[in-house]
C-alpha cells in the first residue's frame, strides 16, 4: 500500500500510473456511477434548500478530483460556470486531464492546496481510505468551507479485499468512529448511511478470487462494448442496494454552520 503522506513522490508515481491505466474505463464503473448520482443527488438538494448566494453562483471544490469526470457531470447537470469549480490531486496526470476538460477552473496537483478560497460545497469522494492523514484531510475541508458549507463524503468500510489494495487503501472506516471524528472536528452531520448490499459485497469477495484476471479484463484499458455491456448490468443491480442499509460503502453528509 501506497501513503502519500509517507512518501509523497512515490504515491504521485503511482497514481500516475493508475490514472493513465484506467482513465477510459474509470467513468463506466458501477460503483462509480452510484456515488456520481449519490453526489449528484445531495447538490441537488442543497440548491433547492439555499437561495442563490450573493456572488450569483455556487462554489464546488473535488478534494481528490482525479480526472475531473464528476466535476464535468456536475457542470452539465447545473450549469455552474467553470470557473467556480475547483479541486486538487497528487496526480499530475490526472490534473493535467481535469484542467483539459474544465479549462476555466482551478487545479491544485497538490495533497493540501495553499488556498483561502472558501467553497460552497466540498466533495471528498474515495480519498480519505488512502492515507493516514485523512484527519488532515477532513480539518482542511472544515476550514475551507463557508458558514452553511456542505461536505459529501464516500469511503469505505469493512474488510479490506484485494480491489482495494490494487487502489492502496491504508485503511477502513467503521461508520460510527466517522461520524464521531467528523463531529469533533465541528461538523453537523446530516446523513450517514452505509451501501452496497449484497451485490457491492459479493463483488469485492470474487475479486479476491483472481484479481489480476479482473484488473486486466475490466478495471483497465479502454471500454469496450462486452465490458459496458456488463458494467451497465451491475449498475442496474444495484439499485437495489438503495433499499438496504448495510454494506461496504459509507454515504455521508455533513454541514459546517
Amino acid at each position: 500500500m501506497i501513503d502519500h503522506s509517507q512518501d509523497p513522490k512515490q504515491a504521485r508515481e503511482v497514481y500516475d500510473t493508475y490514472w493513465e491505466s484506467t482513465e477510459d474505463s474509470y467513468p463506466h464503473y458501477p460503483t462509480i456511477r452510484h456515488r456520481k448520482r449519490f453526489i449528484l443527488k445531495e447538490i441537488q438538494k442543497f440548491l433547492q434548500c439555499h437561495s442563490e448566494p450573493a456572488e450569483g453562483y455556487t462554489s464546488i471544490f473535488d478534494f481528490g478530483c482525479g480526472e475531473a469526470s464528476l466535476l464535468t457531470t456536475i457542470q452539465q447537470t447545473f450549469r455552474i460556470p467553470q470557473k467556480h469549480l475547483a479541486g486538487n490531486d497528487i496526480s499530475a496526470f490526472a490534473v493535467k486531464r481535469a484542467q483539459q476538460k474544465i479549462p476555466e477552473g482551478t487545479f491544485f496537483p497538490s495533497a493540501f492546496p495553499a488556498t483561502d478560497q472558501k467553497y460552497h460545497i466540498i466533495i471528498c469522494s474515495e480519498v480519505i481510505e488512502h492515507t493516514t492523514e485523512y484527519q488532515k484531510i477532513l480539518r482542511w475541508i472544515f476550514d475551507h468551507l463557508r458558514k452553511n458549507g456542505l461536505l459529501i463524503l464516500t469511503t469505505q468500510s469493512g474488510r479490506i479485499h484485494a480491489s482495494d489494495r490494487y487502489t492502496h487503501h491504508t485503511q477502513h472506516f467503521k461508520k460510527s468512529c466517522l461520524d464521531a471524528l467528523l463531529k469533533n472536528i465541528g461538523f453537523h452531520i446530516q446523513s450517514s448511511r452505509l451501501w452496497g448490499w449484497p451485490f457491492f459485497t459479493v463483488q469485492k469477495y470474487l475479486t479476491d478470487v483472481n484479481f489480476d484476471h479482473v484488473r486486466d479484463r475490466y478495471l483497465e484499458g479502454n471500454i469496450s462494448p462486452s465490458k459496458k455491456r456488463i458494467f451497465n448490468a451491475a449498475y442496474a443491480s444495484y439499485h437495489l442496494h438503495d433499499l438496504i442499509p448495510f454494506g461496504p460503502q459509507i454515504y455521508s453528509t455533513a454541514k459546517k454552520t
